[in-house]
């Protein structure tokens, strides 16, 4: 028993109340479409919300950016002037001459200075002397009144400066991390700051392991492997910088590469990896410590002029990003104007939108009604991707299919059971029996071709050659099978005592497909696959299912499928050809027929 619909009432008041030739429906719709089109704005006014919110927050973000940048710059002089302090250090106590204690102390000035002339500190946690810059100083002022040359090694002192250094160093890398991730500008600048800091701070060790060296004469070989690493890291990270960045490579190599200071400084290089044993030289050393402080120096330089051009770079991001935050200020401010207008040319233009809408609905509707038919009628006659091209007025270009294949099939005794019945009789029976088979085709990737009287025509592998470009064979097997199954336990309507007999014949190989004609074009299938699938079938045995070579070694992938050699058989048209039963499927149909046929 039927369910009453209880949403009827519901649905019959909804149709009323929306009906246009009411007042009411009419202002139902009215009203549907002014708040339709005052979602949107307000969906606007949101979104402009959210963006103005993002854009602000993104613009704060920059700024931070650029002052954690600008803030690199201010504390990479510290760290350049704690290089220089850490170098003569090293020299006064690898040399023991007190009269480079007064240059040690003024260099002690000038970081003081350039430790007092920060704004802002980093203010790490860990370690603790980095929470403040008062007890960052005060820790430096320690190690410099306990300082003793006689007390302290070379090695001891270098490890000392370069540990602060390198937790500073480790800082700025994190800020240029992270504005690597939060900037919308290019990162490559940054990472080339980065690395010639990098390589600043290993010259800078480099310059110190190697006073060290021409103040001794010579040095032990893990401090000659410690200096040939920071030589190693100082060369790689410029490298890199250079790669990153055009500006340091075209300064590097203007005013660096072949230049007289590198060919001075690649000979003391040569001469320190060599450690050749000679007496200690002050002079030699302040030589090697002037000419790779004169390195560093351009590299400071080329430091600046790199941190200045990431700065701009900021700034007009950071003014773009402004730029736009105005605009999207100025697009809310027209949403919000838009809204009292947008509702009264609405309501204008509804009123006459309802009146022409009511007379081209009816026509609409059955138009798109008739449309669907006939596209659904074309898809029943043509391949659907052919049809879509015909109604698009596109050319048809037949098409060539490496590997198909084709069945046919007929009903064995037609003609006697045609003169059994009446021309009415014959269409509804084979009506039945195309219906029994053409719900089989659904369960398989395959497309029926064409049906001519009892003759019926499918093939696999096309129209979309690449769909199952290897298994069209077994589909159209496996469908073989499955129709056999189904039609031989089928009677003729109106003659029961007669069950249906088919024969089937199935060949695989090339084909071309295309359509013919153009009063009731077909899709048709052309060439020697066709006509040797023909073959195949008319000189099967009713209730078999005969297969070429072709096909049988397709199916040679798939053991599932039984078949047995029938012999050479003289083919019509092809002379002796070697063709297979199909008997059946391993977990599935099996073909019953008597064994003389298959020894034929």
């Amino acid at each position: 028993m039927d369910q009453p619909d209880l949403f009827v009432p519901f649905k019959s008041c909804c149709t009323c109340n929306s009906n246009l030739s009411t007042k009411r429906g009419q202002n139902i719709i009215l009203v549907k479409i002014l708040v339709l089109t005052i979602i949107p704005i307000i969906v606007l006014v949101i979104q402009g919300g959210i963006t103005i919110a993002y854009d602000n927050n993104h613009v704060v973000t920059q700024n931070k950016v650029e002052a954690d940048i600008k803030f690199s710059v201010e504390i990479g002089l510290l760290v350049h002037n704690l290089q220089i302090e850490r170098g003569i250090t090293t020299m006064y106590v690898s040399s023991g001459r007190m009269d480079i204690l007064p240059v040690l102390k003024n260099k002690r000035t000038i970081t003081d200075m350039s430790l007092n002339a920060l704004e802002e500190w980093i203010s790490l946690s860990i370690p603790r002397h980095f929470r403040s810059r008062s007890t960052y100083f005060q820790r430096l002022q320690e190690h410099r009144n306990t300082f003793d040359s006689l007390n302290k090694s070379s090695s001891e002192v270098i490890r000392f400066y370069s540990y602060d250094n390198d937790i500073i160093l480790d800082w700025l890398g994190s800020v240029i991390t992270d504005a690597k991730y939060i900037t919308g500008t290019s990162w490559q600048p940054l990472v080339a700051y980065h690395m010639i800091v990098l390589s600043k701070e290993q010259a800078g060790l480099e310059r110190a392991l190697g006073g060290v060296y021409y103040a001794k004469g010579s040095v032990a070989l893990p401090e000659l492997l410690w200096y040939k690493e920071k030589t190693t890291l100082g060369a790689s990270y410029l490298k890199r910088s250079m790669q990153y960045s055009t500006t340091v490579q075209q300064q590097i190599n203007s005013r660096y590469t072949s230049s007289e200071l590198e060919s001075v400084i690649n000979i003391m290089r040569s001469d320190i990896l060599t450690n050749n044993c000679t007496h200690g030289s002050v002079e030699t050393s302040i030589l090697w410590f002037n000419n790779i402080t004169s390195y560093i120096d351009l590299l400071k330089e080329i430091q600046d002029i790199l941190s200045q051009e990431i700065i701009e770079m900021l700034e007009d991001y950071v003014t773009s990003l402004k730029t736009n935050l105005i605009i999207n200020v100025i697009k809310m401010v027209c949403a919000i104007l838009l809204f009292p207008i947008t509702v009264i040319l609405v309501y204008r233009l509804t009123n006459k939108l309802q009146q022409f809408a009511n007379s081209l609905r009816h026509k609409t509707y059955d138009l798109e009604k008739e449309r669907r038919r006939s596209e659904q009628l074309l898809y029943q006659l043509l391949p659907i991707s052919i049809a879509r091209r015909m109604m698009k007025k596109m050319t048809i270009i037949p098409e060539h299919y490496d590997s198909v294949s084709v069945y046919f099939s007929d009903i064995v005794g037609f003609t006697d059971i045609c003169s059994k019945s009446s021309p009415m009789q014959v269409i509804y029976m084979l009506n039945l029996l195309y219906i029994m088979m053409d719900a089989k085709l659904e369960a398989f990737d395959v497309y029926k071709v064409e049906t001519i009287g009892d003759a019926y025509m499918v093939a696999s592998g096309l129209p979309v050659a690449a769909k199952n470009r290897t298994r069209h064979a077994t589909e159209v097997a496996s469908m073989s099978l499955e129709i056999m199954s189904t039609v031989s336990e089928a009677t003729v309507p109106h003659l029961p005592q007669e069950k249906w007999k088919v024969r089937i014949g199935i060949n695989s190989g090339p084909v071309v497909a295309g359509v013919v004609g153009t009063k009731m074009p077909r899709y048709c299938l052309f060439g020697d696959t066709v006509n040797v699938a023909s073959r195949m079938e008319s000189s099967g045995k009713p209730g078999m299912i005969q297969i070429s070579s072709a096909t049988k070694e397709a199916l040679d992938a798939y053991p599932e499928f039984l078949i047995r050699e029938r012999g050479d058989m003289t083919i019509k048209g092809k002379g002796q050809m070697k063709t297979y039963w199909l008997i059946g499927h391993s977990n599935g149909y099996r073909v019953s027929t008597p064994q003389l046929f298959l020894n034929e």
